[in-house]
């Protein structure tokens, strides 16, 4: 299990630096040694893959579906949910990457139908925000702008900040492209909304990865600001980003 082990943080490291062939190299390895036997590892392991591949060939579903469809075989057979979950959202980005949207489709109601069966709201809101992308994806708007604010609002209520801020930044983006002012006042209060939150966390270190992790937000606010040339608004932005 140890030279298994290795193998995997190599290939994760490959992975993280998007040395996609490289992490390959180290995954397929390891599946040699685990495939045969049905098990949470090796489900894990044809994720990895299935991530792999798909960084290597957006375009091209063929191994990278394969794998993530023989991870989602292993969780079914485990029975667990969700892990079956991440494994259909895992097939729904990789066949939007491959411009398959129907097949996309597919995949993430089954992942919103399933998510919704286990009753953990994280992955409830996980599974309809990827839904509410691609219903932007196919043009339906108003679609999308459902599901966000239905992910908005119940995400508000679990302070579920992950999924909150990232529906809100898809509705912003949604907004954007009819009224940009608009779109620019939502995204100034999403950060105020995002200071407020800060300032709650006592830890330094936290605090700073809160902030860290939804660089999304104040970058999204920042590009709007650019594009209204309002230059003075976008510095401070940035200048918000950096303080603690």
């Amino acid at each position: 299990m140890e030279e298994i082990e290795q193998y995997l943080n190599v290939g994760d490291n490959f992975l993280q630096k998007e040395k996609y062939i490289d992490a390959l190299r180290e995954y397929q390895k390891a599946y040699q040694r685990l495939s045969g036997k049905k098990s949470e590892e090796l489900a894990d392991l044809c994720y990895r893959i299935s991530q792999a591949y798909n960084g290597l060939e957006p375009k091209n579903d063929e191994n990278s579906r394969k794998f993530a469809e023989e991870a989602l075989s292993i969780h079914s057979d485990l029975n667990l949910r969700e892990m079956q979950v991440m494994d259909l959202l895992n097939l729904g980005y990789i066949e939007i990457d491959a411009s398959k949207l129907s097949e996309a489709e597919k995949y993430l109601l089954r992942a919103a139908e399933l998510a919704r069966e286990t009753r953990d709201g994280f992955l409830v809101a996980t599974s309809l925000n990827a839904l509410a992308e691609l219903r932007d994806t196919q043009g339906r708007k108003n679609d999308a702008l459902g599901i966000y604010e239905e992910v908005i609002k119940e995400t508000e209520k679990a302070k579920d900040w992950e999924n909150y801020f990232e529906a809100l930044r898809g509705k912003i983006a949604i907004v954007r492209e009819k009224n940009e002012e608009e779109a620019l006042n939502m995204a100034l209060k999403s950060l105020d909304l995002i200071d407020s939150i800060a300032q709650g966390i006592k830890s330094k270190r936290e605090r700073k990865d809160f902030k860290s992790n939804l660089d999304f937000m104040y970058d999204l606010a920042s590009d709007i600001a650019m594009e209204l040339n309002d230059v003075d608004m976008a510095i401070k932005i940035a200048q918000r980003s950096k303080s603690e």
